[in-house]
């Protein structure tokens, strides 16, 4: 029972999280028309062709997973730690980038522990929400690795079509469709989904970029 109280709760906050997504549109219009197309350019890229490139997909992917990890739990990272979101982001960011740059591995198995995390933390085990946390963690992680492939460029497509979406609500400007769309968030959603879905079934058909084919052999 508690493990359904801890999905049903963390799908609530997801639902209410949602609402970022209108921000994020709104945000990324503010900073002009190049900020937006560059944002959606970069969305482009995650939903086409991100997957081929393994070792950079896990550099930049492990940073957003740091990132969105240091957003989730920075209530807990200000008490504990005393660092606030803006210094615990890109510190995160930079160390999990560099380690998914070394062991291209550990970013899916970083996608998957973060949210085996969160719902451990939900679901204590002998009390301990610590303790529920890493067994969370260690699960989750141990499912995406087996599926790590899948699990990267879903990960990076799903990035890629929330780029994409915001970045065309922006881009539309101050139209009667965008503003609808930025109060009801939640079509944001769908539309990322949509292409989130579309762009990972694409990649995982296209495969990983073949390796550069050996020069000529030196002549003397």
């Amino acid at each position: 029972m508690s493990v359904f109280k801890s999905v049903l709760d963390l799908a609530t906050r997801a639902l209410a999280a949602t609402a970022d997504l209108g921000r994020l549109a709104e945000l990324l219009r503010e900073r002009g028309l190049v900020v937006a197309i560059v944002a959606g350019l970069l969305g482009l890229v995650a939903l086409t062709v991100s997957g081929r490139f393994p070792r950079g997909l896990a550099a930049v992917g492990g940073a957003v997973v740091a990132a969105l990890g240091a957003y989730a739990l920075r209530g807990a990272i200000a008490v504990h730690l005393g660092i606030s979101l803006a210094v615990a982001a890109p510190v995160l960011a930079l160390v999990a980038g560099a380690a998914g740059a070394l062991v291209p591995l550990a970013f899916p198995v970083a996608v998957g522990a973060l949210p085996g995390l969160l719902l451990g933390l939900h679901a204590p085990v002998a009390g301990r929400a610590e303790l529920g946390a890493a067994i969370g963690a260690l699960v989750a992680g141990l499912v995406a690795l087996l599926f790590a492939r899948v699990v990267a460029v879903g990960f990076a497509s799903a990035v890629g079509g929330v780029l994409a979406a915001t970045a065309a609500v922006a881009l539309a400007g101050a139209r009667p469709i965008a503003r609808e769309l930025v109060s009801h968030p939640l079509a944001i959603v769908v539309v990322a989904l949509v292409l989130a879905i579309a762009g990972a079934a694409y990649q995982l058909a296209l495969g990983v970029a073949p390796a550069r084919a050996p020069g000529p052999p030196p002549t003397h």
